[in-house]
């Protein structure tokens, strides 16, 4: 939703944390989709990549100088890959928790993110359902 207010190097950063978010726990079909539809509002050409040799905290630290809106917004964005599917595997809870701390993000700021990414979903959720009955 906000991935184009974004640097290229940042969405480039972005990318590479998202796509090893979506593949710790299987590459939910869920979670690919999303990855889908990120690649298409950044306007730039974002396949989905192996996740195998990205450091997640390299690449944090790359963003960690960004603008604190920068920051939220590519939580926000990463919380979004992880609830797709609605579960949280303990991989990627990790991942989350490592982000928040190293482009620190304070906590009532997560809890914000986090409970708005929930009600975005849900609210698809219950229209998907209402448009397909």
């Amino acid at each position: 939703m906000l991935l184009n207010e974004l640097s290229l190097e940042e969405k480039k950063t972005f990318w590479n944390i998202a796509n090893v978010l979506a593949s710790v726990d299987g590459n939910a079909p869920e979670e690919e989709s999303v990855l889908k539809q990120y690649s298409e509002e950044m306007g730039a050409d974002f396949e989905l990549i192996s996740p195998e040799g990205i450091d997640i905290k390299a690449e944090l630290e790359s963003i960690r100088s960004s603008s604190l809106k920068s920051r939220k917004i590519m939580y926000f964005e990463l919380f979004g890959v992880a609830y797709a599917d609605t579960q949280f595997d303990e991989k990627e809870q990790k991942i989350l928790d490592e982000a928040c701390s190293v482009l620190e993000i304070p906590d009532d700021v997560r809890t914000t993110l986090e409970e708005s990414v929930k009600c975005i979903y849900d609210t698809y959720r219950k229209l998907a359902d209402v448009f397909n009955d």
